[in-house]
């Protein structure tokens, strides 16, 4: 089973390295928008790894509860919390990249590269999973 989740883990991994080329090429709704890619593919490959499968929904809030969830960490929904206005942000850049004509600026995408990567290092840390293979 957890060959079949792993693809998960790569493919965030993907989502993530296509982020950083597109923010460095100046695109930086197509960044943000793999970016929250990185992340939910990742959450969706933690809770899949710890119950079989993994939530189909793509809300970032919806899945950190999940994963609070599984793994019986209730800091992980605390950071969730106190990071609320980073999860949001990212799930708009799910939604607004393609269907509003809202403009991820570089300094925005800057500051969700930031906040990602302090996330997963939380999650790595409390998980002891790595978000690179």
């Amino acid at each position: 089973m957890i060959e079949k989740i792993e693809f998960l883990r790569k493919r965030s991994q993907e989502f993530y390295e296509n982020a950083e080329e597109l923010f460095k090429e100046g695109k930086y709704n197509l960044s943000a928008f793999n970016l929250e890619q990185a992340c939910q593919l990742f959450l969706k490959f933690l809770i899949g790894r710890k119950i079989g499968e993994w939530p189909k929904t793509h809300y970032l809030s919806e899945l950190i509860k999940e994963l609070s969830r599984a793994y019986r960490k209730k800091e992980i929904l605390e950071y969730f919390q106190k990071n609320e206005l980073f999860f949001e942000s990212l799930t708009d850049a799910y939604f607004t990249s393609r269907y509003l004509p809202h403009e991820f600026t570089q300094t925005i995408v800057k500051k969700l590269f930031l906040e990602f990567e302090n996330f997963i290092k939380f999650l790595e840390k409390i998980l002891k999973e790595k978000f690179k293979k």
